[in-house]
């Protein structure tokens, strides 16, 4: 093996070794990606899941909507067995007027209720993840 032979396989194995560590590094930028976008959806779901609760629990007549405020104010931490992280949920229920605004004074007769879900923890959450509904009285 002469000089020349010799430069081309070192030139050979540098742009090899090049192009695996260029793939390699978009592969982990996919995976981080892929991870972020999973912290996303599982705020989501955790948002949806009480959100969703609080519906079934009012057409169910479990809770009266009077007590909206009271049942729906507390933070709370959930982790699961399928993710390593540990997310908080906070969920604040307030009187409100027909646009979702809190009222000056809290009326507990008031004809409409907010409920805001804030889920935050994990670094792939750079903000918080919030969710809020409005509920209506509407038997009188």
């Amino acid at each position: 093996m002469n000089m020349m032979e010799m430069f081309l396989a070192l030139m050979a194995i540098m742009l090899f070794t090049t192009l695996s560590l260029t793939y390699n590094q978009a592969i982990w930028r996919q995976t981080d990606y892929i991870n972020n976008a999973t912290m996303v959806v599982q705020a989501s779901q955790i948002c949806h899941s009480i959100l969703d609760e609080a519906d079934a629990k009012l057409f169910s007549n479990q809770i009266e909507f009077t007590d909206i405020v009271d049942t729906y104010n507390f933070t709370d931490t959930q982790s699961y067995p399928h993710l390593p992280v540990t997310f908080t949920v906070s969920c604040v229920a307030t009187d409100c007027d027909s646009l979702g605004q809190d009222l000056e004074t809290p009326n507990p007769n008031s004809l409409f209720k907010r409920i805001e879900v804030s889920v935050s923890g994990p670094t792939a959450l750079r903000y918080p993840y919030k969710m809020k509904r409005l509920y209506t009285k509407t038997f009188m």
